[in-house]
């Protein structure tokens, strides 16, 4: 009598029976098929900007191209000062995901998502290549879109931490989170009088920042890595006041414990671009982060677009020209110690001028001697004035004596006396 005729089938250990359980993928194999599933990413429109983010694998050689953009399973910040872009790049990833059939969670904190907006850009991407077979009719597409407002800081919380089923349904591929640096501040500000009312027992202000937003990162990346989706969080920018550096452009949201659960990091600004002999503006976007590694130097190379009302454009420029380095941290001033450079001095230096060249200047007219004496002053040698005045004393005193010589000499010759 053996085992499973006593006890029946081995159910608990899973008893298959081939030989090996479970298939067997290398290592390698396992990479490359993650860095080529179309399905892993969402593409923000930007052919090259979408390569450049995908750094799983190298460039094949193919001829068939690799898939880029932004992954799932991570939390992606994008910050900038206002007008640089962020609103419009975060409906333009909400449009390519709804192109694959996906949904989408949108969430505003102090300014409302525009629908037209919205509308217009997923409107205009319907006749573009799709990577899927079947593109959603545009009426699905929006059915797919899940729009909350918070509020404050605690609606965010209490919406994200357990999410309910209508919340986040299945199939959800994407959460924007518009604006949480200004929830972030209003909860907690920074000002001189919150700081001075805390005097109690328990954590002040700064602690509680720091608390809350260690529980929100933890939360958004264990949302990401669970349910498999991306998590795009929209902030705005502070500046930063640095001895010997000036004044630099910072994250809102710059704590050491948010930063490390931040998995990409990019930036976006607006700058002037000359082509074709005329100058005009162009939005850019950097890679300051990208799958948990820090780019070396502050950020990596930039990509320029435009703003339409269909959505991003990408902008073709002169590589060739040279382009100043893109980095936070600006250099210092050397002192004058460390450097070659002297202090110029006044002695012995001619400036130019010749003898021929003194000659031939007009002489001063005779006003100006009085205003010279004025405003330079006489300077006088006192030996010379001691000795001046001395020789008016001794013919002072020759004038007052010689009368009373005469007058001894009548005296002596009166024999009266």
């Amino acid at each position: 009598m053996d085992y499973q005729s006593i006890h029946g089938q081995d159910v608990s250990s899973f008893d298959l029976s081939t030989t090996h359980r479970l298939p067997t993928v290398s290592a390698a194999q396992a990479l490359e098929d993650l860095g080529t599933d179309p399905r892993r990413f969402l593409s923000t429109s930007l052919e090259a900007f979408d390569q450049a983010l995908n750094d799983i694998i190298g460039d094949s050689g193919s001829a068939s191209p690799r898939p880029g953009g932004l992954q799932k399973g991570q939390v992606v910040e994008i910050w900038g000062p206002p007008g640089s872009g962020k609103t419009t790049f975060g409906i333009q990833l909400a449009a390519n995901a709804l192109r694959l059939g996906d949904n989408v969670l949108w969430v505003d904190g102090f300014h409302p998502l525009s629908a037209h907006r919205l509308h217009s850009i997923i409107d205009s991407s319907q006749n573009l290549p799709a990577p899927v077979e079947e593109v959603p009719p545009f009426a699905d597409q929006m059915a797919n879109v899940r729009h909350f407002r918070t509020p404050t800081l605690a609606h965010l919380i209490a919406l994200l931490c357990k999410p309910a089923a209508n919340t986040l349904p299945h199939g959800t591929s994407l959460v924007v989170i518009d604006n949480l640096s200004s929830l972030v501040n209003h909860a907690f500000p920074k000002n001189h009088e919150a700081r001075q009312a805390q005097r109690g027992p328990g954590p002040g202000p700064s602690a509680r920042r720091l608390q809350v937003l260690q529980f929100l990162i933890s939360t958004l990346q264990k949302l990401a890595a669970t349910r498999d989706l991306c998590i795009i969080i929209l902030s705005q920018c502070a500046t930063r006041m640095q001895f010997e550096r000036g004044a630099t452009l910072i994250p809102a949201i710059n704590a050491n414990t948010w930063e490390q659960g931040i998995s990409t990091r990019l930036v976006l600004f607006k700058d002037w671009v000359a082509g074709s002999d005329t100058v005009h503006g162009a939005h850019f976007v950097g890679i300051q982060k990208l799958n948990g590694k820090t780019i070396p130097g502050g950020i990596s190379q930039v990509f320029a677009f435009n703003i339409r009302g269909d959505g991003l454009i990408a902008l073709d420029l002169d590589e060739g020209q040279p382009t100043l380095p893109l980095s936070p941290n600006a250099r210092l001033k050397r002192k004058l110690s460390q450097t070659d450079f002297d202090i110029a001095d006044s002695e012995g230096e001619d400036y130019g001028w010749e003898v021929d060249d003194e000659l031939e200047m007009p002489n001063l007219p005779p006003q100006w001697q009085g205003s010279e004496d004025i405003l330079l002053g006489q300077v006088e040698d006192d030996e010379v004035h001691t000795e001046e005045g001395s020789e008016d004393q001794v013919v002072q005193l020759e004038e007052t004596t010689a009368p009373l010589e005469s007058d001894l000499a009548d005296l002596s010759g009166d024999d009266s006396i």
